[in-house]
């Protein structure tokens, strides 16, 4: 599953630019939804949004995760099979 670059978090009319360290969740009656990933500058202030947003009944209701994810890096390098040479 890919994953944002950059936090989720829209506040004042500009991007958050940080890398998101939290994937964020609400599990309802209905099954849990991946709705954001934010940075921990924001985990607050998307908290509270969400509660707002629930209490409208924008998002479904339900219990609101903050899961801690950690990005790795990699050296491997991905070729398509048209850049691929077959030699004699």
């Amino acid at each position: 599953m890919a994953l944002p670059r950059r936090c989720s978090y829209i506040g004042n009319g500009s991007d958050c630019q940080l890398s998101p360290s939290f994937i964020v969740s609400i599990e309802s009656e209905e099954g849990e939804y991946m709705i954001a990933a934010v940075c921990q500058d924001h985990r607050d202030e998307m908290s509270t949004k969400l509660k707002n947003l629930q209490h409208k009944n924008t998002i479904p209701k339900g219990k609101t995760k903050f899961q801690e994810m950690t990005m790795i890096g990699t050296d491997c390098l991905r070729g398509r099979d048209d850049e691929s040479a077959t030699l004699f």
